[in-house]
């Protein structure tokens, strides 16, 4: 009965929200072409790795190299197998090549995505020279009455977002917005519990 109502009301909800936001960002001229493209490389690579061997390597990876308690030697080695698990998914390949419901395709589309996200991820904790909220590095402890980085938070060189970019594989930050435009400002600081 749940999945009903609230099937019902969040396709509703999706209705009303598309008739309000008409203007969607336009599609990258050449989209169709990129995704015919990936979808082609699939189907002639046969003799490539299974995806799911290297989705399962890029999780042992991930749990590693980006826990919740880390070093930056940790997390500086984790981008390095990182790398070299991108290197890999370029060499996915298919072998079964039917057209109906095929999970094997399913699986190496989405093995390029998760390794997108490992990437992104992994890169932009090694750069992260601090601990903020569930990013906790040993190397970057202090105590809670630390005089600039109380419990290892830097506001004063990290209070800022991490962008990455696939095509360069690079990071950017951009500052974050202290002064909300409809409720009172909650300055940030630092969690005691």
């Amino acid at each position: 009965l749940d999945l009903l109502v609230f099937g019902k009301a969040a396709g509703d909800h999706i209705v009303e929200f598309n008739k309000q936001t008409p203007h969607h960002k336009p599609l990258p001229a050449n989209a169709l072409d990129a995704t015919l493209a990936r979808l082609n490389r699939l189907e002639e690579a046969s003799d490539g790795e299974y995806a799911q061997t290297i989705a399962n390597d890029i999780r042992s990876t991930m749990q590693t190299h980006a826990g919740v308690f880390r070093t930056q030697a940790v997390m500086d080695e984790g981008v390095v197998k990182v790398a070299e698990l991108r290197q890999r998914v370029k060499n996915v390949g298919l072998q079964d090549h039917s057209k109906i419901f095929n999970t094997a395709r399913v699986e190496a589309l989405e093995v390029e995505n998760l390794i997108e996200v490992a990437q992104a991820t992994m890169m932009s904790a090694a750069a992260r020279k601090e601990c903020r909220g569930a990013h906790t590095v040993e190397d970057y402890e202090h105590p809670a009455d630390h005089p600039t980085a109380p419990l290892g938070r830097d506001d004063v060189n990290w209070l800022k977002h991490t962008l990455w970019h696939s095509q360069t594989n690079s990071l950017s930050y951009k500052p974050v917005r202290l002064k909300p435009l409809s409720v009172e400002t909650i300055p940030p600081k630092v969690r005691t519990f």
